[in-house]
C-alpha cells in the first residue's frame, strides 16, 4: 500500500474517534464518513506499519444504516461527523464503542459488564454553541480548517431559524440569542438554579441536564452513610448543588478562577469550595463517603484515580466524555479493589461520535 492508492473497502465497524474500520488483505484501513454496510472507494492518505488511513472518493453501495442527509452543508461543516448515519444506529455504534474500549483498553470481560443504559437526546440540543464569522458568513469552521461554513437553517445541532451576525468572540446561547463572552446569566434545571458566565464551562445538552442530575443523585442515594461527599472538577457547581441536599458536608474542587467565582454564588452553606487544580488538591484530600468526578476529555490523571480509590469510603461516580480514557481509568479503579456496578450512556452530542458515560463503582467484596 502506498499513499495515493485507491482501494475498495467494506467497513466492519465504527471506532472511538468516529472513523470506520475496514480490512484490506488483513491490514486495518481507517476512514471517516463511512459506515458498516457501505462499499466505497478510498484514496490512501497515510500508510504506516500495520495500518493505513484514507479519504472517501465515492460510495459505491450505500449502507442500510444511512439516512437521507438532513443537512445541505454536512460534507463541509465541522460541527458534526455522523449526520448521515441513522439516529438509532448512532446509539448502537456508541454502545459498541464503549464496550470495545472497556474490553481492549480496560481489559474487562464484556460478559461481566453491567447492562449499558442508553439515554437518547432529541436534536437541536445545544444550550450553547461557539460560532465564527467571516464577512456575512456565520457558522462553524469547515472540517480541518478555519474556513467558516455558513450555518444551514436545517442544522440539527443549534436549531436556529435565522442567523444573525455576531461580533468577534460572541456565542449563540439560550433561545437563539447572540450574547457576548463573559455575559452573566441564570440557567434553571428543574428545582436548581445556576448563575454563570458564558465563559465558564457548563454542560451543553439542554435536553439531558435533568437526566444527569437524576442519575448522579440516584447513585448517591444508594450510599447508606451520607456524612460527606467530594465533587472533583466541579465547575460552577452543577452537581455540587444537588449533592449538598443529600450529604451533611460537600467539598467542591475547581481550578478555573471564573467557574470558582460563580460556584461561590451557587452553592449552599454546607459546601466547602476549594479553588485548586484537582491534581494538586488530591494530595491532601480527606476521606469521604461519596466521590464524584467529571474530568476533561483527557480523563483523570493517575494520582487522581489513586486518591479517589483510596479516599472514597462507599462509592465513586465518574462522568466521562471519552470512552478510551474512561476505560483506562476504570481499569485502574478495578485494579485497586473497586467493582464497576453501573453504566449509563448519555447521548449528549447526537450526530457526532462523542460518547458520554456515567458509571458507578463500589468496593469489591
Amino acid at each position: 500500500m502506498r499513499v495515493g492508492d485507491e482501494l475498495t473497502v467494506k467497513p466492519e465497524k465504527l471506532i472511538a474517534g468516529g472513523e470506520s474500520l475496514s480490512r484490506v488483505e488483513g491490514v486495518p484501513v481507517f476512514a471517516p464518513n463511512l459506515y458498516p454496510g457501505d462499499v466505497a472507494i478510498v484514496r490512501l492518505t497515510e500508510v504506516k506499519k500495520g495500518f493505513a488511513r484514507g479519504a472517501v472518493v465515492r460510495v459505491v453501495e450505500a449502507s442500510a444504516d444511512r439516512r437521507a442527509e438532513p443537512c445541505p452543508i454536512a460534507d463541509e461543516c465541522g460541527g458534526c461527523d455522523w449526520t448521515s448515519l441513522r439516529l438509532d444506529r448512532q446509539l448502537v455504534a456508541k454502545r459498541e464503542i464503549l464496550t470495545e474500549s472497556l474490553r481492549r483498553i480496560g481489559r474487562f470481560d464484556p460478559a461481566s459488564l453491567p447492562e449499558i443504559n442508553v439515554h437518547p437526546s432529541p436534536l437541536n440540543y445545544r444550550l450553547r454553541s461557539r460560532l465564527h464569522h467571516d464577512g456575512d458568513a456565520v457558522g462553524f469552521y469547515a472540517t480541518g480548517s478555519h474556513r467558516v461554513v455558513p450555518l444551514a437553517r436545517e442544522c440539527e445541532v443549534v436549531g436556529i431559524e435565522t442567523a444573525q451576525r455576531p461580533l468577534p468572540g460572541e456565542t449563540w446561547e439560550l433561545g437563539d440569542r447572540l450574547i457576548a463572552d463573559e455575559e452573566e446569566l441564570t440557567i434553571h434545571v428543574g428545582e436548581y438554579h445556576y448563575r454563570l458566565s458564558t465563559g465558564a464551562f457548563f454542560q451543553v445538552n439542554r435536553h439531558l441536564l435533568g437526566t444527569m442530575i437524576r442519575l448522579v443523585t440516584a447513585h448517591a442515594a444508594r450510599v447508606e452513610t451520607r456524612g460527606s461527599a467530594i465533587d472533583l472538577y466541579a465547575g460552577v457547581g452543577f452537581f455540587t448543588v444537588p449533592l449538598a441536599r443529600m450529604f451533611e458536608r460537600v467539598i467542591s474542587v475547581e481550578g478555573s478562577p471564573l467557574s470558582h467565582r460563580y460556584a461561590q454564588l451557587n452553592v449552599p452553606e454546607n459546601v466547602t469550595l476549594v479553588h485548586s487544580a484537582v491534581e494538586s488538591y488530591v494530595r491532601r484530600m480527606p476521606a469521604a463517603d461519596f466521590i464524584f468526578l467529571d474530568p476533561p476529555r483527557a480523563g483523570a490523571r493517575q494520582e487522581v484515580i489513586e486518591a479517589a480509590g483510596e479516599k472514597a469510603r462507599r462509592a465513586i461516580c465518574y462522568l466521562s466524555c471519552d470512552p478510551v480514557t474512561f476505560a483506562r481509568d476504570a481499569q485502574r479503579l478495578s485494579a485497586s479493589g473497586w467493582r464497576l456496578t453501573s453504566l449509563d450512556l448519555l447521548d449528549l452530542f447526537p450526530n457526532t461520535h462523542h460518547v458520554e458515560t456515567l458509571s458507578s463503582f463500589e468496593r469489591a467484596g
